[in-house]
């Protein structure tokens, strides 16, 4: 596993979990081009700066996975110049998605169901049949509507399902694709290491666990996501053909699009 020419710091003031997917080597030994695809959490805290951050990127399209009351909650930032588009991507999967607030944790209730099986059944399922994860896929086809920001809460878990499609549909190798979801530790741990003595007071060790879960990328989730793939379509060749209509041709033309 790689993990060449990755930025390991944020040019934003309030965005949690930022970085640009660009600089990966595919299985042919091309690489993603910067400056095309990023990924985030939630962008509703922009600052000042970080909007003149932001306005610098050459991004045309903000792509958010999150439910109606998440966005109107902590709505995101318009730019004159940027279509946002929201699809939520949670779909069909029998899984409320939690949220991390102290209040929350507090009150204990949503923890109930939160554990690492949960989150594993959820990403086995989260890539299929989603509308969210087609409508994006049919964005990629489309330059003319790249740079392309996409987001949900914490920039985890349906974006990082949605970062493993775009960089399968380049060519990157699964271990690759991979290393770019666990990079979501390094960017969240400032933000664990603060919640951790708070949260030891209000919880027990069973609830530090799911807490752990919670705000914790694991290889097992993405495994998930990867074992689904070959078990209903056998490649993943065939399940991005099947699932959102990219085929070899389709997928060449991409590859010409964002390689290097």
């Amino acid at each position: 596993m790689e993990n060449k020419n990755k930025i390991i710091t944020s040019p934003f003031e309030k965005i949690m979990n930022f970085r640009d997917m660009g600089g990966y080597q595919t299985e042919d030994g091309r690489r993603v081009k910067k400056g095309i695809f990023y990924r985030s959490g939630d962008l509703s805290k922009m600052t000042e700066n970080d909007k003149v951050v932001f306005e610098k990127l050459g991004i045309r399209t903000i792509f958010d996975y999150r439910d109606d009351g998440e966005a109107k909650a902590k709505p995101d930032p318009i730019f004159g110049n940027v279509v946002n588009i929201r699809i939520p991507a949670k779909g069909n999967v029998g899984f409320e998605m939690p949220t991390v607030t102290l209040k929350d944790l507090d009150q204990r209730d949503f923890l109930q169901n939160i554990n690492e099986d949960n989150f594993t059944k959820m990403y086995s399922q989260l890539a299929f049949n989603n509308p969210s994860y087609q409508r994006l896929m049919d964005i990629v086809q489309e330059p003319d509507q790249l740079g392309l920001l996409h987001h949900c809460a914490a920039g985890k878990d349906r974006t990082g399902v949605g970062g493993a499609l775009i960089l399968l549909a380049l060519g990157v190798p699964r271990d690759t694709v991979l290393v770019d979801y666990l990079l979501t530790n390094h960017y969240m741990k400032p933000m664990r290491d603060a919640m951790i003595p708070i949260l030891s007071k209000l919880l027990n060790e069973q609830e530090m666990q799911q807490f752990g879960d919670i705000m914790s990328a694991k290889e097992g989730y993405l495994q998930a996501v990867f074992h689904a793939i070959d078990q209903q379509y056998g490649n993943t060749d065939r399940f991005l053909e099947g699932e959102f209509g990219l085929d070899f041709s389709k997928r060449q033309q991409l590859q010409q699009y964002y390689l290097e």
